[in-house]
């Protein structure tokens, strides 16, 4: 089975599906030659968008003889391209049909093999087979006597004359068409209609539905909804409703008989009511006027919100969004569907405004100000080393936070705000006592970094205003910090600092004892009153040591001083150390 039959059993079972049964699947041979032209199009194309500005006028023209060279080139691919869909097949609801057997070239083809197929995808088109001017609409309307329709303003024969009286025919098939539809639907937007009729099976022209609908609105079928009003007889606003495609889209078409049932505006009466704080009297236009003074205002408020809740990173933004753009889908049409949006059993609408009023309302009320602290805290926390007493804060906060996530991300957040306040205190609290025990311990570890330096063997050999220097900068490492997320950031920054400042202080000890070393020896005086040089050639040092060892630690510090000792005997030929029992604390 070569290629091209392979595709063209695929299609035909993929033309057999539900949703392909408007389609018409047109399947040509391929032909390298087009794949060639293709390519050398592009390279034109290519060469002309990216030297076309060229400062060199040669290279423009260059780049304009590439451009009328792709042009040229396109009309060789588009005749090798309806050769090759020529030679082909039309496949349709799984029957194939030759392209060339339909007509002489591809476009009378595709001309008859849609007319054919229109019939099908089309088949109630029959009911409305005219397409009327733009205006039919406007001018039947503007007739004031059915008597005066003449047939040029009446293509389809809707108004006939029964017993000698002119009038409209509701049994035409595309009026019932159309009644049932509302009848299913409800009152429905004249974009929905347009878009029903307009689409398989009926394929009518919206100039045609307009006309068919002022039909039915002169015989009493339909009512139009326009700004909030139900509009029953013909006049001016039924003709500027129905003048064009436009100004019909927004337009709510329902039966003449339909109307909101009692219950539904009670309820819609007693939400609204309670929405806005003042009596509303439970009729259609009342309710919608009502709607259209207040839902302005909500938008104003809770636009904005939307996006705090985003920044927040809080449940709800998308809630709010929803909202916000139904609002504005009902004040499009002026409140006029307010009654059925608010009457409902379930109103989304009044869920979803009682909702964002109370969450517009928490925040204003400190809740934003909690939440963000509680997020730093969150983010912050988080970060921190885990282990230690950071790790000890972490742990301690561990369900604290899962709990807190769980709450934002849930719509019903803003209900909480007693319970945030009392978590913002729990990790304050645990905050300001992780920085006091950071802090204690650190101190602790300066002032053991600190022996452990007097302990060097090196230690002796410093002056006593170099000792004091070394200890001055020990001591800056014990500077306060305030006991929250700060301090606490501080602190943690302090650790590194610590450890690297007492190592280097070590190294200064260590060169500041080989500067020591290596300075010429002191005259020794002798008898006689002359003095000689004596060279030195002892090594002296003393050497502190704790009276009982009590930690792998401390003698591991020991075992190092010793074996700095040693690294710096280097060529003394004698050395005289001295070891003193520190007294136990």
């Amino acid at each position: 089975m070569t290629e091209y039959d392979a595709v063209r059993s695929a299609t035909v079972e993929e033309s057999r599906q539900r949703q392909a049964q408007t389609t018409i699947y047109a399947l040509g041979r391929t032909d390298p030659e087009a794949q060639d032209l293709t390519e050398e199009i592009y390279r034109c194309q290519r060469i002309d968008e990216l030297y076309r500005n060229d400062p060199d006028q040669e290279v423009r023209d260059y780049c304009k003889n590439q451009q009328d060279r792709a042009e040229r080139l396109k009309i060789t691919l588009q005749q090798k391209l309806q050769q090759s869909l020529y030679g082909g097949s039309f496949i349709f609801r799984g029957q194939m049909t030759g392209v060339s057997t339909l007509g002489q070239d591809l476009l009378e083809s595709a001309r008859k093999q849609l007319g054919g197929v229109a019939e099908q995808v089309f088949d109630r088109y029959g009911e409305a087979p005219t397409r009327v001017e733009t205006s039919q609409a406007e001018r039947f309307l503007k007739q004031t006597n059915l008597s005066a329709i003449t047939s040029a303003l009446d293509p389809l024969d809707l108004v006939q004359v029964v017993s000698g009286q002119p009038q409209i025919q509701t049994s035409q098939k595309a009026i019932v068409s159309i009644r049932d539809y509302i009848d299913r639907n409800g009152t429905v937007e004249g974009k929905r209609l347009i878009d029903h009729f307009g689409d398989p099976p009926f394929g009518w022209s919206p100039d045609t539905l307009r006309y068919i609908l002022a039909a039915m609105l002169v015989a009493g079928e339909i009512t139009l909804r326009i700004s909030g009003r139900e509009v029953k007889a013909v006049g001016q606003q039924a003709i500027d409703a129905l003048k064009t495609n436009k100004s019909f889209g927004k337009v709510g078409v329902g039966l003449r008989d339909y109307k909101p049932p009692m219950e539904v505006l009670g309820r819609a009466c007693e939400r609204l009511t309670e929405l806005i704080g003042e009596s509303v009297i439970p009729l259609e236009q009342e309710i919608s006027k009502a709607a259209l003074k207040q839902f302005p205002k909500y938008q104003r408020d809770f636009s904005p919100l939307s996006a705090k809740l985003a920044a927040l990173g809080v449940a709800g933004a998308d809630r709010l969004r929803s909202l916000t753009d139904e609002l504005a889908e009902v004040l499009l049409s002026d409140a006029s569907d307010a009654p059925e949006r608010l009457g409902g059993e379930d109103s989304a609408l009044y869920e979803n405004l009682k909702w964002a009023r109370e969450v517009a309302k928490a925040l204003d009320n400190g809740l934003e100000g909690t939440i963000r602290q509680l997020q730093e805290h969150q983010r912050e926390i988080k970060q921190l080393p885990n282990t230690g007493v950071t790790g000890q804060l972490q742990q301690e906060l561990t369900e604290d936070l899962s709990y807190l996530e769980q709450r934002l991300n849930r719509d019903d957040f803003y209900s909480h705000g007693a319970e945030f306040n009392t978590l913002l205190t729990k990790m304050q609290t645990g905050v300001r006592d992780a920085v006091n025990a950071l802090s204690e311990q650190q101190q602790q570890r300066v002032k053991q970094g600190a022996k452990d330096l007097e302990l060097l063997p090196d230690w002796q050999a410093l002056t006593e205003e170099e000792k004091n220097n070394i200890r001055a900068e020990l001591d800056k490492l014990l500077k306060g910090c305030p006991d929250n997320l700060a301090g606490l950031r501080d602190l943690i920054g302090r650790e590194y600092s610590l450890n690297m400042t007492v190592e280097q202080q070590k190294g200064k000890i260590q060169q500041l004892a080989i500067q020591r070393r290596q300075e010429p020896a002191q005259p020794v005086p002798i008898a006689g009153g002359s003095s000689v040089r004596e060279l030195v050639t002892s090594f002296e040092r003393s050497l502190t040591v704790p009276a009982r060892i009590r930690s792998v630690d401390e003698l591991t510090r020991l075992l190092a001083q010793l074996q700095q000792i040693k690294d710096s005997l280097g060529g003394y030929a004698k050395i005289d150390i001295s070891i003193s029992i520190q007294e136990q604390e």
